[in-house]
């Protein structure tokens, strides 16, 4: 009788714990992944506003030469500037041309946060970067990394990029001001031709 009791007590036992399992195994399957999905959603729709772009993701693309296609490459897709068709890179003037895909229109105010973060960043993470052209197909708007030292009233651009804190107060708070980004794209970037190579 013992032996039958503990045997019942065994299968008690081990019904419980497949109960518990099934219990625990919906709960991660119905609760827990599709809650870390949509964060995980959020997170990346995030990422396509300057407003809530998470600075760190870009950070491993940074290089000290702008003639590295894949990191340059690499940082402009991670940075919240719109669908990009191409790119061309001038070695001899150390400028990146980015050519944007405007078949679904861009908002003014869109556009001058989109190109200032974005612009900004590039000459944070690409060392010998001297200008970036932001090519619309209609209209191609030039940077230069002299004129947004200027504007930022920094030596360096690695100045910014110290903490993340650092890039929120000196550069993304700061686009929430819809006068500030005209301004700075009225300022910074001026009409200019297309790279030719």
């Amino acid at each position: 009788m013992t032996t039958r009791q503990s045997i019942k007590r065994w299968n008690i036992g081990i019904f419980v714990l497949l109960i518990a399992g099934f219990v625990c195994l919906g709960v991660v399957e119905g609760v827990a992944l599709p809650r870390q999905d949509q964060q995980e959603a959020l997170y990346n729709e995030a990422q396509n506003n300057p407003l809530t772009h998470d600075i760190t993701r870009t950070a491993s693309f940074a290089t000290p030469y702008m003639g590295n296609a894949a990191k340059v490459s690499g940082l402009f897709q991670s940075l919240p500037v719109g669908p990009i068709r191409s790119f061309a890179l001038d070695p001899d003037e150390f400028t990146v041309q980015v050519n944007l895909d405007f078949s679904v229109p861009m908002a003014e105010a869109d556009r001058d946060r989109a190109y200032l973060y974005s612009a900004t960043a590039a000459f944070a993470y690409i060392d010998n970067l001297e200008a970036v052209i932001f090519n619309q197909g209609s209209a191609a708007y030039r940077v230069t990394r002299e004129e947004l030292l200027h504007w930022y009233g920094v030596d360096q651009f690695s100045s910014l990029t110290t903490n993340s804190a650092t890039w929120q107060a000196a550069v993304q708070n700061k686009l929430t001001d819809r006068e500030y980004t005209r301004q700075a794209f009225q300022e910074l970037f001026h009409e200019s031709e297309t790279l030719s190579v």
